[in-house]
């Protein structure tokens, strides 16, 4: 039986620029204009830059085991995310980002780590790709 696909919600953009991630995740579309996303019932879901907005939102509304925020855009808190898990993900160069990651970490009422990824920026490139698949556990 073939193992089903983790869930990835990518931030603005088009969907075709994650295409190296189609063999690990599952990449639903989104209608930015809309905000409209299917997002599948699931354990685990990661979100990267504004998908992680939506991804905690979906937080918010179904409980999840991993909630996995990649470069995530500014947010007031992660309070009401019912999640046993979060890890948080950024490039080294994303001085923003981290400093916020810190500030959001600090309410949260579940186990959560942080993983900076050398040298990267705001883009999942080959070093941020190794980085995130290797800790989806």
């Amino acid at each position: 039986m073939k193992k089903k696909k983790l869930q990835f919600i990518y931030g603005l953009g088009n969907r075709n620029e994650y295409k190296s991630l189609f063999k690990y995740f599952d990449i639903p579309k989104i209608d930015w204009n809309n905000s409209k996303i299917k997002i599948k019932k699931c354990d685990t879901l990661i979100g990267f830059s504004l998908g992680c907005m939506l991804a905690t939102m979906y937080a918010e509304k179904h409980k999840l085991k991993h909630l996995i925020l990649c470069s995530p855009t500014p947010d007031e808190t992660l309070k009401n995310v019912k999640a046993d898990k979060i890890t948080f993900i950024a490039g080294e160069k994303e001085e923003w980002v981290i400093k916020n990651i810190y500030r959001i970490a600090k309410g949260l009422k579940c186990s959560w780590t942080f993983i900076k990824v050398p040298k990267a920026d705001h883009r999942i490139n080959k070093d941020y790709q190794k980085t995130l698949i290797k800790n989806l556990t």
